[in-house]
């Protein structure tokens, strides 16, 4: 196909004329004559006039010339981000159990091209080489809940349904192996990873300041357990840190370990002694509604991130010329990772690190900085005015960087199961929920479409549109619609500076919730942008479920399953909440086109439509949705029968 130029504006006189028009009335109220012969509509007409030869020619500016006007304005593309995971290990009975380091490396099968997606590490991790076997519940009396932390979406309440004073969680570890005289049965860090259910977490608002700045925990929380020289009476643990707020946030909490705990039984669990941990409530109470509610807590859990290092990589040999350019053996690669030295010829030690700079503007001629364009991997050094030259024969060693993200770490629940690292000790390793937050380089096109949006906000949440933007950029988001002076706990009301950002989670499952690592990543993504008297919220749609049960009559010569599942696919592409307006009624008569319109489709004998398995009775009215609303359909029941020829 011939390339077509880039139509930068499209308004023609008419517009702008129109434009300039209804202005008049909001800036000059005293401006009445709006009559051709008056002067000043005059000045409109010559102003629309010269503007709309500007137009056209701006209109025939090339491809090229574009881009360097994005350039001029410093839009670039915007750079891939890596993707997150939660990484569960599973414990050898018959090896020895060390430290996990940091930057071990484990990895997935990625759905999109079934190359490996490697993930790493962020910190290190003290194993623990016992095992979560039990979990009780005490508020007046016990309640065994190790069935629903063993198997996930069966939530429990850890404090029971009426948490006080005095209720308490209890964790009962029991020995994989036999333990060496003298062993510490768990590390001096013990850290314990708390999963609330995605289906309440999306339910629920999530406050983007409080998200990034959580309030202090509602109740007082302490941690116990039972000394081996004084088994008759709990002792306290030192709390190091709870991002979890008291278990109403996901998160870990990280507790002193204990070197020796006092085996025996404790509630229900008489089957054998355990060393039993438990966390109870001293003072405060829950508020209603906000009484903790978890998914399951898991040991020997840590976060990684969808990159790899890489170590003293020998870049090049400086030339002694200006603008040297090297390129790094991969890509992409994350900025502030990359920590490059240049060791002169004869040099024992390496120099200090030189320092990336984004440009040589405010360099000078003995400055040691570079410039990185990360996707490419190229490193350009100064021309000796604006920033050093690499003496000639100098190494370039990149002492170490990080490289990958995009989409491709983008993989579901359980596929990180290969371990590319050899940890001491580790039998296993699984990610319990799908990892979040990969996204590939902007695309050229895409970054030209969204050009005079970013141009618009300028780095700045401040309009609705500027909120729907953003949250798209963020990664992980599908669609998002802002609405504004919304608050979910005033939904009837309007408050001035509250902005509620409802937002579709880019993943197959339909309808698809944010994770709460997607709300915590868009979180913090919108908060470096918002006014600071804008207060952000985050939730997901209000989806409503429509079923359609319909007899269709067919063409004889049309297969009739096929036709039926056709009309099927058909009313769900209809319904699809990736292309349905946020807030828009849905009629019922529409389905009726849709559904004619299927190949082998002659006539429509009847057509009953479901919303929450109910039946929608008056179908000349149209299905109300709520302004954060969302259709999708499911259980379709669609009966085609041969078409009558009277």
């Amino acid at each position: 196909m011939p390339l077509k130029a880039p139509n930068l504006d499209d308004r023609s006189y008419a517009d702008l004329k129109k434009e300039a028009l209804l202005r008049i009335p909001r800036y000059t109220p005293e401006w009445t004559d709006f009559n051709e012969s008056d002067p000043g509509i005059a000045l409109v007409e010559l102003f629309a006039w010269m503007g709309d030869i500007l137009l056209h020619r701006l209109n025939q500016v090339p491809d090229r010339n574009y881009i360097k006007f994005l350039k001029l304005l410093n839009l670039e593309l915007r750079p891939p981000e890596s993707a997150k995971a939660l990484l569960t290990f599973t414990i050898d009975p018959k090896a020895q159990v060390l430290p996990l380091p940091p930057r071990s490396r484990f990895a997935a099968k990625s759905l999109l091209d079934g190359s490996l997606a490697v993930f790493e590490t962020d910190q290190g991790l003290d194993l623990v080489s016992l095992e979560l076997g039990y979990l009780q519940s005490y508020a007046s009396a016990f309640l065994d809940i190790t069935q629903n932390n063993q198997v996930l979406g069966s939530p429990f309440y850890p404090f029971g349904w009426k948490p006080q004073v005095g209720c308490a969680l209890y964790l009962g570890f029991t020995p994989i192996k036999a333990l060496n005289p003298g062993q510490r049965l768990f590390p001096q860090q013990l850290r314990l990873q708390i999963y609330l259910p995605q289906r309440d977490q999306a339910a629920q608002p999530v406050s983007c300041i409080e998200n990034l700045h959580p309030p202090g925990p509602p109740v007082e929380l302490v941690w116990e357990y039972r000394h081996p020289n004084d088994p008759e009476r709990w002792r306290k643990l030192n709390t190091y840190k709870d991002e979890t707020a008291g278990f109403t946030r996901e998160g870990s909490v990280s507790l002193e370990g204990p070197a020796g705990v006092a085996p025996g039984i404790e509630g229900k669990v008489t089957d054998g002694a355990c060393y039993w941990l438990r966390c109870r409530i001293v003072a405060g109470s829950y508020s209603a509604g906000a009484v903790p509610k978890l998914d399951m807590i898991r040991i020997n859990t840590v976060c990684a991130t969808n990159l790899t290092t890489v170590r003293d990589e020998v870049v090049g040999l400086g030339e002694g010329h200006p603008d040297e350019n090297y390129e790094l053996a991969r890509k992409p690669v994350m900025k502030d990772t990359l920590i490059l030295c240049v060791q002169p010829p004869g040099a024992v030690e390496d120099e200090n690190p030189w320092i990336r700079v984004e440009d040589f503007l405010s360099s000078t001629r003995d400055d040691p900085h570079y410039v990185l364009d990360s996707a490419e991997g190229m490193i350009r050094f100064g021309d000796g005015k604006r920033g050093r030259i690499p003496p000639p024969g100098a190494e370039i060693i990149a002492k170490e960087y990080r490289y990958g993200g995009g989409e491709i770490g983008n993989v579901p629940a359980g596929s990180i199961s290969i371990m590319l690292s050899s940890p001491t000790g580790v039998r296993g390793v699984a990610n319990l929920r799908p990892s979040v937050g990969g996204r590939d380089e902007q695309a050229l096109e895409d970054l030209k479409e969204q050009a005079p949006k970013m141009i618009k906000h300028r780095n700045r949440a401040v309009t609705h549109e500027d909120f729907e933007v953003l949250a798209c950029q963020a990664g992980g988001v599908a669609r998002a619609v802002a609405l504004a002076q919304v608050h979910p706990n005033y939904p009837d009301v309007d408050v001035p500076g509250a902005v509620t950002v409802v937002i579709v989670p880019d993943i197959k499952p339909v309808p698809a919730y944010p994770s709460e690592d997607l709300l915590r990543h868009v979180c913090t993504y919108l908060d470096r942008f918002r006014l600071l008297t804008t207060e952000v919220y985050l939730k997901a749609p209000e989806y409503l479920p429509v079923s359609v049960e319909a007899r269709i009559a067919a063409q004889p010569y049309a297969a009739f399953d096929a036709v039926s599942i056709q009309v099927a696919e058909a009313i769900d592409n209809y319904l699809d909440p990736l292309t349905w307006d946020f807030g828009k009624d849905l009629h019922p008569s529409c389905l009726y086109d849709v559904i004619l319109d299927v190949e082998g489709v002659s006539s429509i004998q009847f057509l009953d439509v479901y919303v929450h398995d109910k039946l929608h009775a008056k179908q000349h009215e149209p299905i109300k949705l709520p302004r954060d609303g969302l259709v999708f359909g499911r259980d379709h029941k669609i009966k085609v029968v041969p078409e009558v020829d009277y």
